[in-house]
């Protein structure tokens, strides 16, 4: 199922557990890889200027273009958030991307701990290694301010993945 299909059928009206935890340190921020934006509807509600970009889904707040193409075309903005999308895309685009961000980096990702059950169909992922993720955000001048990885934190339908989430700024 291509994901374009999948936005069409799947709406989610609530936020995840991650835009919730990271919310109070929000503020300009850019969430790449948002899907149809249910994280990004939650930080405008919230009163956050916020905006989306995803290359299988536009409309409210969210732009359709690959990650990418964003970071290549425009500066970066104060918080950049990745929800399960960090683990979607090739180092090589992780890398550019830490590159680009020059305030607060948010992620949330499956570990290479994580046993993907493809409830959704199978995708390709990159799961991250976290001691790797930590050499390259210190590499790239970011304090790493919270970490912490595991089960429990975004568990949906039958599937509980083992994620990392991080908090990091740019010195």
């Amino acid at each position: 199922m291509s994901w374009e299909t999948f936005y069409k059928n799947h709406k989610f009206k609530e936020p995840s557990s991650f835009a919730k935890f990271c919310e109070p340190l929000l503020n300009n921020v850019v969430e790449l890889g948002c899907g149809e934006g249910r994280d990004i509807r939650y930080f405008i509600s919230k009163g956050i200027n916020a905006v989306g970009v995803d290359p299988a889904f536009g409309g409210d707040y969210v732009l359709k273009q690959t990650a990418e193409k964003h970071i290549k075309e425009t500066e970066s903005p104060y918080c950049v958030y990745t929800r399960f999308f960090w683990h979607a895309i090739p180092r090589r685009t992780q890398l550019k991307i830490l590159k680009w961000a020059k305030g607060f980096l948010f992620i949330e990702a499956r570990t290479t701990q994580d046993k993907p059950k493809n409830i959704y169909g199978a995708h390709k992922r990159y799961l991250v290694d976290v001691p790797q993720l930590v050499k390259d955000l210190k590499s790239n001048n970011f304090q790493i301010l919270h970490l912490e990885e595991g089960i429990g934190f975004a568990k949906h339908k039958s599937e509980d993945p083992h994620i990392v989430r991080v908090i990091a700024s740019k010195q």
